[in-house]
């Protein structure tokens, strides 16, 4: 039994011996009038004394204490947990962040709640807002449920997390439109998974796309709905990096309860990137990933790295390849330098002409590998995003100077005092991080070990290790002959291929290239 269905069976248990109010007193009369819920972008903190996968956060926490610290830190809204046996929350800690709000901040009763009498206990106790789950509730529960709340004048977050949620926030927003409650109506994604209970950053933002489109496919007639992104948020960098993103709100819970002090930096960092001005390629390479990871199937994404031609770009492009790799590193025989952003700029145009003309697939990715943000061709590689030329940029080896909103880093690994890096990097608010073998020849004769291509793999173990942090974007030593073995091993989300498909440092070697994607091929047994 998976803990949400464990939740949920416990949940339904107490309901029969103790009723909806869990034993606890329930006002006849609500004491505060409706505050609307986030009409308005903003983060949503959260009381919360412990979680199944953590254990106690904030044992000592008061709920009215909290609230008016999360006021002070000026969130536009505060989440209470009420579930009472693995999360320790009550109905009483609602009752008393409503009180202590007050006209200030919108509250949110956040529970597993299972029936329409449920939503009546929330409105007298003092929520603006219930949340919904879409996984634990059919359709005609959910529809039931957010009836009842907007006849309360109370407000639904509606939480989805797989493809098949979508349908059911749909026939839900389509009610709300009916009752003239849009406003009363909201989206929330997770990217924690509550059954098992991993985080996946780009959740929120692959759901995010896949609704926007199905909205557009199908030519929904209500309004595009405001969407939360919930859970993984720990630091005010990854709270920035959620708001750069267009959500409407993020959900914090951990970071703010057991930091409270925090909780003002957190507040400030999404705030701020909700509201800053934003060229429209930035983040763009987040959007176009998340895309790509909704569409593929079971293979992984796979990135053609030290790209130097066009011949080699079209090739990789025929055989399937999602993203292709431009260094631009000065020590690399593989180098791009600052002056071919024309050159790049072609190959572009010929890509597209190509995917325009139905001669290839799709239309890959360009990244610009840089090992240098401040050196003449990192700043070229900034200025080729810009102006739409690159799609993305990849950090090599200098994660701490890395710029989320223009791409992802990669961390060279040898040894287990390397894994700093990658959990500060995860920490970050980044979705992702590329694992690559680190150059230990070049450390040892005291070079520069970030320079990858050397043909080296990562030590299985480490690789093992890397997963656990994040979905594995694995390079360094993939080839023909191993690429089958690595993928069956370790299942990576997105493979980084170089050197094993040279015929020489920078040119392609085609036979080699088949070879890759018949592997592949013939592993999924599927063409691409």
């Amino acid at each position: 039994m998976d803990i949400l269905t464990e939740i949920c069976e416990k949940r339904r248990a107490d309901i029969k011996s103790k009723g909806f109010s869990f034993g606890h007193k329930i006002p006849q009369k609500r004491i505060r009038p409706v505050i609307p819920f986030l009409e308005k972008p903003g983060t949503i903190l959260e009381i919360k004394r412990a979680s199944p996968s953590k254990g106690w956060i904030a044992p000592e926490l008061d709920a009215a204490e909290t609230a008016e610290n999360y006021i002070r830190a000026g969130t536009r809204a505060i989440s209470c947990l009420t579930e009472e046996n693995y999360f320790h929350g009550s109905l009483e800690d609602l009752q008393k962040a409503a009180q202590t709000a007050d006209k200030n901040a919108a509250i949110l009763r956040k529970d597993f709640l299972l029936e329409p009498e449920e939503i009546e206990i929330s409105y007298l106790c003092g929520a603006d807002a219930v949340l919904l789950i879409g996984r634990i509730l059919d359709t005609e529960k959910l529809l039931a449920m957010s009836k009842k709340a907007f006849e309360y004048g109370i407000s639904v977050l509606l939480e989805i997390r797989e493809e098949s949620d979508i349908k059911k926030a749909f026939d839900v927003l389509e009610l709300a439109d009916t009752m003239n409650c849009s406003k009363k109506i909201l989206l929330g994604i997770n990217s924690r998974d509550l059954k098992t209970f991993a985080i996946d950053l780009l959740i929120p933002l692959k759901l995010k796309e896949k609704i926007r489109r199905i909205y557009i496919e199908e030519n929904k007639k209500f309004p595009f709905p405001r969407i939360v992104s919930e859970s993984g948020i720990k630091t005010p960098e990854a709270a920035s990096f959620a708001g750069k993103l267009d959500f409407h709100a993020v959900l914090i819970g951990e970071a703010a309860a057991r930091n409270p002090k925090n909780a003002k930096r957190l507040v400030k960092s999404f705030s701020e990137a909700a509201e800053s001005q934003k060229f429209e390629c930035e983040y763009s390479f987040w959007k176009k990933t998340a895309s790509l990871l909704e569409e593929k199937n079971e293979r992984p994404l796979i990135k053609v790295c030290g790209i130097t031609s066009k011949e080699d770009a079209v090739k990789c492009a025929a055989l399937g390849a999602d993203i292709l790799g431009f260094i631009f590193a000065e020590k690399s025989p593989r180098t791009n330098k600052a002056e071919d952003s024309e050159k790049i700029m072609k190959i572009r145009a010929e890509l597209k002409q190509l995917f325009e003309s139905k001669k290839i697939k799709k239309m890959p990715l360009l990244v610009g590998v840089i090992v240098n943000p401040f050196s003449e061709e990192g700043n070229s590689v900034f200025q080729m995003c810009r102006q739409q030329i690159l799609d993305g940029i990849q950090f090599h080896g200098c994660g701490n100077l890395a710029k989320g909103e223009f791409g992802y880093a990669a961390v060279p690994l040898a040894a287990e005092e390397d894994f700093g890096a990658l959990k500060e990097l995860y920490s970050s608010g980044f979705p992702r991080v590329l694992v690559d073998a680190k150059n230990l020849e070049s450390a040892n004769a005291g070079g520069d070990s970030r320079y990858g291509g050397t043909g080296k793999t990562i030590p299985s173990e480490l690789i093992a290790k890397s997963k656990k942090a994040g979905p594995l974007w694995l390079s360094g030593g993939l080839n023909p002959e191993n690429i089958r073995y690595m993928i069956k091993n370790f299942q990576p989300e997105l493979v980084d291929v170089n050197s094993g498909v040279e015929s020489a440092p920078g040119k392609k070697d085609f036979y080699k290239l088949e070879k890759f994607f018949q592997q592949l091929n013939l592993l999924f047994n599927k063409n691409f």
